[in-house]
């Protein structure tokens, strides 16, 4: 049977107190009182109680001399304080560890202020012990929690966040954040995203790290900024457009004269139309300052939106529900049973303006990087585009020289087709392997199907210029791979299944 906790509380209004402590009691916990300081500081030594409640208005101690007695003596260093206050003077309450609770009390909030409270000395002790891993939910013990209880234990190790399909990591030596990571991000832009977490799940690994130093802060620096970043991020965000909307410069911007670095960043990023979101990740200011600076161009007219652009009406008119829901049988289909499924699209064409021609057209594309290492080596991922919640798609590249056939075949595992770019020789002839030997379909963008590969066993189709619409086009032949019809141009049969 769990012991009863003990809750202590200082408080000279004795109307407070009496309404309080039948509260506590109905909830099951012993309630110890005292009428002032000096009374709550001997009751604390003698009855080590699990949380004080300490009221603003005790006499002979005042509650911040109260706290420091308790956190000289090891016996009470550990016992939570909460300030309760009828006052409402935020800078003057702001530090205090345990936070406060306001007067005239809302019960419920102050039983859910306990109860948070002794989850987290559960998480305290549980992280004392140098070998122990502890894990739980974040809707129980927040993020920023979980870092100040890693700082005042001076522990070592990974914590590991996990909310849907995101992970993120937070290096933690000596009580020190050194690193964090979410998606591409690093550092103290990935912390400060991570602060934001209230849902999810957290495991801790103890153990000597080795992550390379990113973030020069102590915790509590590093605690402080994130939230404040993150109110100014909620601040800024509703004036700009949503995060899935292509920005771009302005076509008769002027941008000459020495630019702020952060400023150059996020300039060098929309010489090409991309997402607001794509900026975010990409500039490696934190998006405080890229959000800043966005703001700043579109107000000036140095930045825009593209015309006619937006990730959310492509996508939607890319696939129906239903068709989503049969890629992705498809793509798992002999694959281990997985929530969201992933699969590669190859871009063949010669030399890197095929795959830059994909990046900046693509609409919804989030490449790897301002520019990916694909593009110059011509091999590895562009890449990704999120059809939904359970599909995305990885736009990747393969050399099309011959000599570097051996890598075509491993490489093309959960291939779903490919575009060719350009009917060049090295391109086709990559093409030709795909369609052939791999037996995938193929779409050619912008001009007729070249006759090595008419009569692909997974079709060959010709497309317009729209990069969406071809994407369309091969994603839809990848669901009906049907022979090719006597008498019928592919095209024509393209068009006809996608209506």
């Amino acid at each position: 049977m769990a012991p009863v906790r003990k809750i202590l509380i200082a408080d000279p209004d004795l109307e407070s107190v009496r309404s309080l402590s039948r509260a506590l009691r109905t909830k099951g916990y012993q309630v110890h009182y005292a009428p002032d300081g000096s009374r709550a500081l001997e009751v604390a030594v003698l009855r080590h109680p699990d949380l004080t409640l300490f009221d603003e208005a005790c006499r002979l101690l005042d509650a911040r001399t109260f706290i420091q007695i308790l956190r000289t003596n090891p016996r009470t260093e550990d016992i939570p304080v909460v300030l309760t206050t009828a006052s409402f003077e935020s800078d003057r309450l702001r530090g205090l560890r345990d936070g406060y609770l306001r007067k005239p009390f809302n019960l419920d909030e102050v039983l859910s202020r306990i109860e948070h409270i002794f989850r987290r000395s559960e998480a305290a002790k549980d992280l004392k012990s140098e070998q122990q891993e502890i894990e739980g939910s974040l809707s129980q013990l927040s993020i920023p929690d979980l870092m100040q209880l890693l700082g005042m234990n001076r522990r070592s190790g990974r914590l590991t966040l996990e909310r849907g399909n995101d992970r993120g990591e937070i290096s933690v030596v000596e009580g020190r954040p050194v690193n964090a990571k979410l998606g591409r991000v690093e550092g103290e832009k990935a912390l400060f995203r991570l602060l934001a977490w209230v849902d999810g799940t957290f495991t801790f690994s103890p153990g000597g790290n080795t992550a390379r130093p990113r973030i020069n802060r102590g915790m509590d620096d590093a605690l402080l900024e994130g939230m404040r970043q993150s109110d100014e991020v909620n601040r800024l965000m509703p004036g700009l457009p949503p995060r899935h909307t292509r920005l771009m410069l302005a076509p008769d911007a002027d941008l000459q004269g020495d630019q702020h670095p952060v400023t150059q960043q996020v300039v060098d990023l929309l010489r090409q139309p991309r997402a607001l979101g794509e900026v975010l990740d990409l500039a490696p200011a934190t998006d405080l300052e890229v959000l800043n600076v966005l703001t700043t161009l579109m107000q000036r007219g140095v930045a825009r939106a593209a015309d006619g652009d937006g990730v959310e009406a492509v996508s939607g008119e890319l696939l129906g529900a239903a068709e989503v829901h049969a890629l992705r049988g498809r793509i798992l289909r002999t694959r281990a049973p997985a929530k969201v499924a992933t699969a590669k699209i190859f871009v063949c064409g010669s030399g890197a303006s095929a795959a830059r021609r994909v990046l900046s057209r693509m609409p919804g594309m989030e490449a790897l990087s301002a520019e990916p290492t694909a593009v110059k080596s011509g091999f590895g991922t562009l890449g990704r585009l999120v059809l939904s919640e359970v599909l995305r798609l990885d736009f990747c590249v393969l050399p099309p020289a011959e000599a570097a056939r051996p890598l075509w075949r491993p490489f093309t595992a959960g291939a779903m087709g490919a575009l060719l770019m350009d009917v060049a020789e090295p391109s086709v002839r990559l093409a030709h392997y795909l369609a052939w030997e791999v037996r995938m379909p193929v779409v050619v963008v912008g001009a007729e199907v070249p006759a090595a590969l008419q009569g692909a066993p997974a079709g060959a189709l010709g497309a317009a210029d729209d990069l969406a619409d071809a994407l369309r086009s091969l994603l839809v032949q990848a669901l009906n791979p049907a022979p090719t019809l006597p008498g019928v141009p592919q095209v024509q049969r393209a068009a006809a299944s996608i209506v």
